[in-house]
């Protein structure tokens, strides 16, 4: 993982073979970010999504294994926490996204994360069991 700082923003190329959430993980604590907003593209050749079953109050996951286009990941960075989605585009054009539980760089990833000033925690919401902003 290789990355950049300003005041309020952190660009971040990921390279083949990295893991994409524990990456993020990693930069979190070691650039102490405790509220951001994550954009990012690439190419994955494997990833866990999950769908999450609000009846059942879980997340439902399967894991692909394929070259992907990533057209669209976007989440969020807390001190506890993080979150992401991601779309993915397959060689026929298809598409599949849901929430990112992880996925390995096949090619790059570059990530952008707009820092904040409000801290993003979480806490648990027993009508829904999601973790959401503690606001």
């Amino acid at each position: 993982m290789k990355y950049a700082q300003t005041d309020d923003r952190i660009v971040v190329r990921l390279d083949p073979g990295e893991q994409v959430i524990a990456s993020l993980k990693e930069l979190r604590d070691e650039a102490g970010i405790t509220s951001g907003f994550v954009r990012g593209i690439g190419a994955v050749d494997h990833v866990v999504l999950g769908h999450y079953d609000v009846e059942n109050q879980s997340y439902n996951e399967e894991t692909f294994t394929d070259q992907y286009e990533v057209t669209s990941f976007l989440g969020n960075i807390g001190p506890d926490k993080v979150h992401a989605h991601i779309q993915l585009g397959t060689e026929s054009y298809d598409s599949i996204g849901g929430h990112c539980a992880e996925a390995t760089v096949s090619g790059t990833f570059e990530i952008e994360i707009l820092r904040g000033d409000t801290r993003l925690v979480h806490t648990h919401d027993p009508q829904t069991g999601l973790d959401v902003f503690d606001l």
